[in-house]
């Protein structure tokens, strides 16, 4: 009995020394590979989409499979992918099934629902894809005001905006089931603020959505976390480096955050992560990491130069799948396209600008990413 009680003890001890430690990826700035990324080394199609009918300028997107949704002062207005005006879904008001003016939205497409969710009541709509008033609920959410909103099966992820001016420990998101009950929310507790009379605030919202998770950044802690209906686990954190903004214990200071880090956005793609970020200072160059998934390397790029459409700027606002190939979306003013275009030396590329109405809306560029790529190859 003895000799099978040690036996068992050392086995015991031999499976807790043995099994593996969970580790999670650092992006060190000094690890990334300096690189000059062209549009043609990531994507091989362009499409210009200059919606009709009504004027939807400075609308907030929301893509579902065969349609978008243009949130605008006006109202929401669907269209379908050519940019074709299909109708609107409800209207801007105070009366049954209206909504106010501060609002984002999304799609279910299973149940062919159009969700508005409204961020100063912390109420949420629901439409047909006709445009038909559905249903009304109350959100049980902890704060009012997140700036982003998901639907992904069957529950609501709201992310909210992480202010230094603002609670002491700030809630970074909350879930709720699709009547408003609340599932779960996260109130980050590794952030502290010490009280005090100053303005800071860096969003910690920045939500890049591949199938069915979410990559979320922090900010204040440079980690990024994967959210799922299984919960969530941090996914990478950047390294220590001149240009972080570590979790801060005491009031933070102008020279601190004047070398931290301004984040547009994250996106995950089959191939690899995409990060564009700035220095916080005004007019600093904007940066486009990329993380290469097969071979584990970083690269860093400032800027995508477009040597195949001539775009003056490639500053994506969004990415979908569409008939099994990845899209990132550009917006632009029709005259700033119309200016780059006209001025190019490239006849093919001065051609394009026959296409744009000049009178018309903004224009959507949606660029079709190469289906098979490695970054290291390129």
């Amino acid at each position: 009995m003895k000799n099978l009680f040690l036996i068992s003890l050392l086995f015991f001890l031999y499976s807790c020394h043995s099994k593996p430690e969970s580790s999670i990826p650092v992006w060190n700035y000094n690890d990334f590979i300096n690189k000059d990324v062209k549009m043609s080394d990531i994507a091989d199609e362009m499409t210009i989409i200059q919606p009709d009918s009504i004027d939807y300028k400075g609308a907030g997107i929301v893509h579902a499979s065969s349609f978008f949704l243009a949130g605008t002062e006006q109202g929401i207005l669907k269209y379908d992918e050519a940019g074709h005006f299909m109708n609107r879904i409800g209207s801007i008001g105070q009366g049954p099934g209206e909504y106010n003016k501060y609002y984002t939205m999304a799609v279910n497409e299973t149940d062919r629902i159009i969700y508005v969710y409204l961020m100063p009541t912390s109420e949420l709509l629901s439409f047909s894809y006709e445009g038909t008033f559905l249903t009304k609920h109350s959100l049980q959410l902890p704060k009012d005001w997140a700036w982003k909103f998901y639907y992904m099966k069957d529950k609501f992820y709201f992310y909210y905006t992480v202010a230094a001016s603002g609670e002491l420990l700030p809630y970074t998101y909350a879930i709720t089931d699709t009547i408003g009950n609340l599932l779960s929310s996260k109130q980050d507790e590794s952030i502290h603020f010490a009280p005090g009379d100053y303005c800071l605030s860096f969003p910690s919202d920045h939500v890049g959505v591949f199938g069915d998770t979410m990559l979320v950044w922090n900010q204040y802690s440079d980690t990024i976390y994967r959210v799922s209906e299984k919960g969530e686990e941090a996914f990478a954190v950047w390294g220590k480096w001149d240009k972080r903004l570590t979790p801060v214990k005491v009031k933070v200071e102008k020279e601190e955050y004047h070398q931290s880090m301004i984040i547009y956005t994250i996106f995950e793609t089959v191939h690899y992560y995409l990060c564009i970020w700035r220095p916080y200072v005004m007019n600093g160059q904007w940066n486009y990491c990329f993380y290469d998934k097969a071979s584990g390397k970083l690269f860093n790029s400032e800027g995508i130069v477009d040597d195949l459409w001539g775009l003056p700027i490639v500053f994506p606002s969004n990415y979908y799948v569409m008939d099994g190939r990845e899209y990132l979306e550009c917006g632009y003013p029709t005259y700033k396209l119309l200016d780059a275009w006209l001025a190019s030396d490239d006849p093919k590329i001065r051609k394009q600008a026959e296409s744009i109405d000049e009178e018309g809306n903004n224009v959507r560029i949606r660029i079709r990413l190469k289906d098979k790529y490695n970054l290291v190859n390129h």
